[in-house]
């Protein structure tokens, strides 16, 4: 392929970044000597670290953290202080590993009781410590108070690297971090961090215990920082409090948003925008607050994804539509073999890629929970039994959905006991309860956007193929493996619910009937031993009903028991071996279909008069 045609094929956001890399790069040309630009360019780069870092726990993650220059000034204190103390054997690589040794600890520490709080609260505790870290630095005396430390100052320490030399380390510094983000959001590791973005709910209904997913991406977001801090620390061979004030969290925020927050190229493009004017518009430092401003705000009404989300679809549209332009519309599809709009297809499996027990059972005993003075649910038995399906039917607000989530852990008991195969269950977190067998649905269908139909299954399908973290992110062949077999076994529960032409296109895109289809075959891939399934029918048409229908027959038939929760009462009764009537929180009937058609107040209160 031509560069004329590689450069025709590459999205806008990469030619973006290939420029800035190449003014990068060939800035100090012509200004080798001049010492005063080299320093500035190479505090651009210890910025471009930290904001890279930041954007896998912000980004990535979806954790709010203000407080990337608190991991910046521990990492830079602590480079610098090993150089003054060991000036002749202190050099770039045991500065950087002190610092990074340093700065995830600290991200453990900051983030244990951080991010139990989560969202603004969490912004606020990190922007908090942004504001700290430089007033305790000044207050103390081995970090040299108000003055900081300099090594120009102390006549044994002599740096290997100087000049060019080391412009030239910290672009490679930043380049290593960049490849490394981007195989970290494309391993089974950063789909996790999409997956905790979502909230708590979908993730513990996964099996991911996401306060540790949410901790580890904290403690990888300040490896970069303190990286950041020790090359800042080793070329301008200073440190002191001033050099990572709150004013530079809120600048690298500002770079990760502008240049596409979540993205991998963001960071990149929108550090050496933004970082670029705080840096070198000396002389305009007095409007930086108000061209933040007003880029932020831009980002917000048209550029959504940030500088960065440039081809992508959401602000070329936008663009579009705000300069009276139109957008193509015979835009060939992303996915090869992807038209945009496949019918699910009725066909279903012979066999179904799970793995159900003929003996186990759920029993759920006189359980009871209030909220306030309104009782949801009031003393309520079931049992599920392997390879039938249980309909749990009801008017709105009876609390089908509460026992559900009593069930799955979601809600807490007030009174009663869960038991799964004769263990009680009822005191376990959610995310274990999904790794004893339980998998759930939800009333609105809870998908990753950001990722593929098949991917989004795949986080399922992960658990039966365990690989380690980073195996993973390096893309070892034993991560290899692991990942092609999840993806199969992906795509079989996808052919289970007739998805199989949509496995490679974008899930955030699809319709509801669809969304709700993928939700179904993500908790069939978790090889569950019961699926608890929250009205599942709501919003399918005839043609994916009866997709649905044929899921469902399936899963039983493999030995996985269902709880069908559903307000299409005809769908349940075909289906169903036992139905359980809730009305306000009680049970008033627990019978089969045929005996609850029989039973004249059950018929017309809740099946219909065509029912009856």
């Amino acid at each position: 392929m031509s560069t004329r045609k590689i450069l025709r094929s590459a999205r806008p956001s990469r030619l973006i970044a290939i420029a800035v890399l190449a003014a990068l790069a060939l800035a100090p040309i012509g200004n080798a000597d001049n010492d005063y630009l080299l320093q500035r360019l190479e505090f651009l780069l210890a910025a471009l670290l930290v904001t890279v870092g930041l954007n896998v726990v912000t980004g990535y993650a979806g954790q709010l953290s203000m407080g990337p220059g608190a991991i910046f000034a521990l990492g830079g204190y602590t480079a610098a202080l090993l150089a003054d103390h060991f000036p002749q054997r202190a050099g770039l690589l045991a500065m950087s590993a002190g610092a990074v040794a340093v700065a995830a600890i600290a991200g453990l520490v900051i983030g244990v009781p951080a991010l139990r709080m989560g969202g603004f609260y969490l912004g606020m505790v990190t922007l908090f410590i942004a504001l700290l870290v430089p007033v305790i630095c000044e207050n103390l005396a081995f970090t040299g108070g108000t003055v900081g430390i300099s090594l120009a100052a102390n006549p044994l320490y002599e740096p290997r690297l100087t000049g060019l030399a080391a412009y030239e380390t910290g672009i490679a510094m930043v380049a290593s971090v960049v490849v490394v983000s981007a195989l970290l959001l494309h391993s089974r590791l950063g789909r996790r961090f999409l997956v905790i973005a979502t909230g708590d709910e979908l993730p513990a209904s996964l099996g991911i215990a996401g306060y540790r997913v949410k901790l580890l991406a904290f403690m990888l977001s300040a490896v970069p920082a303190g990286l950041g801090g020790a090359y800042y620390a080793f070329t301008q061979q200073f440190m002191n409090a001033q050099s990572a004030n709150a004013d530079l969290s809120i600048y690298l925020l500002a770079a990760c948003v502008i240049g596409g927050l979540g993205t991998t190229l963001g960071p990149l493009i929108g550090g050496v925008l933004v970082m670029g004017l705080y840096e070198f518009l000396g002389g305009f430092q007095q409007y930086t607050g108000i061209i933040l401003g007003t880029a932020l705000a831009v980002c917000a009404l048209v550029l959504p994804d940030g500088l960065a989300g440039l081809g992508r679809g959401r602000g070329s549209a936008r663009l579009a539509r705000w300069f009276g332009g139109v957008l193509p519309r015979n835009r060939k599809p992303a996915v090869p073999g992807w038209s945009g709009a496949v019918v699910p297809q009725v066909r279903v499996p012979v066999a179904a890629p799970l793995a159900g027990s003929a003996e186990s059972e759920l029993v759920v005993r006189d359980v009871r929970r209030a909220f306030g003075g309104v009782t949801a649910v009031d003393g309520v038995d079931l049992r599920l039994a392997a390879g039938q399906v249980h309909g749990l039917i009801g008017s709105n607000g009876s609390g089908k959905t509460t026992l559900l989530n009593l069930v799955c852990g979601f809600a807490r008991l007030d009174a009663g006991e869960i038991v799964l195969d004769g263990h009680r269950i009822d005191a376990a977190k959610p995310y274990q309860i999904t790794r004893l067998g339980i998998a759930r649905t939800f009333q609105t269908p809870a998908i990753v956007p950001d990722l593929s139909v098949v991917e989004n299954v795949a986080v399922a399908a992960s658990s039966s193929h365990p690989c380690g973290d980073l195996s993973a992110v390096l893309r070892l062949p034993r991560a290899r493996r692991a990942d092609a077999a999840a993806a199969a076994q992906a795509r079989d529960c996808l052919a289970l619910v007739g998805l199989t032409g949509l496995a490679g296109a974008p899930a955030g895109v699809q319709p509801h009937g669809t969304r709700r289809l993928i939700e179904i075959a993500r908790a069939l891939a978790l090889r569950p031993r019961f699926v608890l399934l929250d009205e599942p029918a709501a919003g399918l048409s005839p043609r994916e009903l009866a997709v649905l229908r044929g899921a469902i027959e399936a899963v039983t038939a493999a030995g996985v028991g269902v709880l069908l929760i559903e307000h299409n009462v005809p769908f349940v009764l075909d289906l169903a071996a036992k139905v359980t009537v809730l009305h306000e929180g009680r049970r008033i009937a627990s019978a089969t279909p045929d005996e609850l058609r029989r039973d004249d107040t059950v018929a017309r209160s809740f099946l219909g008069a065509a029912n009856v």
